[in-house]
């Protein structure tokens, strides 16, 4: 009885010892590690917490807010080495679609160190219901096909996709657009192109999401009845001057669209056109020349009735003209070759005088590659391979052979 007695007369004078070496302690303790208060290094990226499952955040997320702590100085160099020590997050439990202000709530991983300012302490968030809907694909052409060309209707797979985002965008879309140019086309054109979320005036709409976001176009292009592409062949007559030579001869463009309105004459024509005759005889320098095509009568070039011609003279070394039969490599068992047209390529060499003198016809070879190529008519560049060391290729002629490949047994 005497104790407790004694403990309640000297109860305050315990609390206020007690108190005393507490603040006795806790000045030791912050004489040693003070309290720092300071900005935390890295912007803390805000997320939403508690958002019904159905609902999405339109507008005003992701954001960063910046944070100063009081901490003991000890405890900074934990803070500042992990990325995940400050957390901050907004709460919109309960929230339905609209425009709210919210605050920024942070938390600390590491204690004892507190929060002493959020910036910005408020955002203001937009919150909307999630929608999907299927949408057709919509192909925009643009350009024009070559002359003597024309395009089929696009088509395109998938033919629909799914569009998904914030219920207000989503009713915006109408179409996923897939924008394809033919300008200048001359054959099928398959490709696979970005999609675009489109409203009813062709806008783009942003803030929703496609799948899949690519689609495969393809648009057929074929050339009209008695138009044909032919590739130019140039004429040239005479000897440059003695001491020089060709180097090299060019046409622009190499191949040229002709045109009749008795198809068959396109057809008969060879898989080239040559020039009006070039003379060069006694040329010393480089050659500029538009030139006239020889046409048959019944059929007219398509667009400019010249070509540009340019022949490289240079003095010589030396050079030498050899025309050389075409061989197509690369053909499928199946198949064989019904016509060439020319057979015959015009291949301009240089090299040491003695070693041209003694080059045989054998020594090169003038191939066109069919490899992977179906029964049809095709314009082939050729490839020219020289088999004689010191001698190299300085141009040929045409630089497209036409080729007509058939099955190699009639069915």
């Amino acid at each position: 009885m005497t104790v407790w007695r004694w403990l309640r007369e000297n109860f305050g004078t315990l609390l206020m010892s007690f108190a005393l070496a507490m603040a006795v302690w806790v000045s030791a303790v912050l004489s040693q590690d003070p309290n720092e208060v300071r900005v935390y290094p890295q912007p803390v990226t805000v997320e939403a917490k508690g958002l019904g499952q159905n609902l999405m955040v339109v507008q005003g997320l992701p954001v960063s807010v910046r944070v100063s702590l009081r901490a003991p100085r000890s405890l900074w160099t934990q803070i500042n080495g992990d990325p995940t020590s400050v957390r901050a997050y907004v709460d919109l439990t309960g929230l339905g679609p609209g425009v709210y202000t919210v605050p920024v709530t942070v938390e600390v991983t590491y204690h004892p160190a507190e929060v002493v300012t959020v910036t910005p302490g408020r955002l203001e968030i937009t919150i909307d219901e999630k929608a999907q809907k299927e949408v057709p694909v919509t192909v925009d052409v643009r350009g024009e096909v070559a002359v003597g060309y024309y395009a089929a209707a696009p088509t395109a797979l998938p033919r629909t996709v799914v569009v998904s985002g914030p219920a207000g965008a989503v009713e915006k879309v109408e179409a996923a657009r897939a924008e394809v140019s033919i300008d200048g086309a001359r054959e099928t054109i398959k490709r696979e192109v970005n999609l675009v979320p489109i409203d009813i005036n062709g806008q783009r709409v942003s803030g929703v999401s496609l799948d899949p976001v690519r689609a495969l176009v393809t648009i057929a292009v074929r050339q009209l009845g008695g138009y044909r592409d032919v590739a130019v062949k140039v004429k040239l007559v005479g000897q440059v001057a003695n001491g020089y030579r060709i180097t090299n001869v060019t046409v622009s463009p190499p191949v040229v669209t002709v045109f009749s309105q008795d198809p068959q004459k396109v057809r008969d024509l060879p898989g080239f056109v040559e020039t009006e005759p070039l003379d060069v005889t006694g040329a010393t320098d480089d050659i500029d020349a538009r030139l006239k095509l020889v046409l048959p009568e019944g059929i007219s070039l398509v667009g400019e009735d010249t070509v540009l011609v340019q022949v490289g003279v240079a003095a010589i070394e030396t050079s030498l003209t050899m025309s050389l039969p075409v061989e197509v490599t690369g053909l499928d068992a199946d198949l064989k070759v019904k016509e060439i047209s020319p057979k015959l390529v015009d291949v301009i060499l240089s090299g040491p005088l003695p070693v041209l003198d003694n080059l045989k016809p054998s020594a090169v070879r003038v191939t066109v590659d069919a490899t992977g190529l179906g029964p049809g008519t095709y314009q082939l560049p050729p490839k020219i391979e020289v088999l004689q060391e010191q001698v190299k290729v300085e141009s040929f002629l045409p630089v497209t052979v036409e080729v007509t490949l058939e099955p190699a047994t009639s069915p």
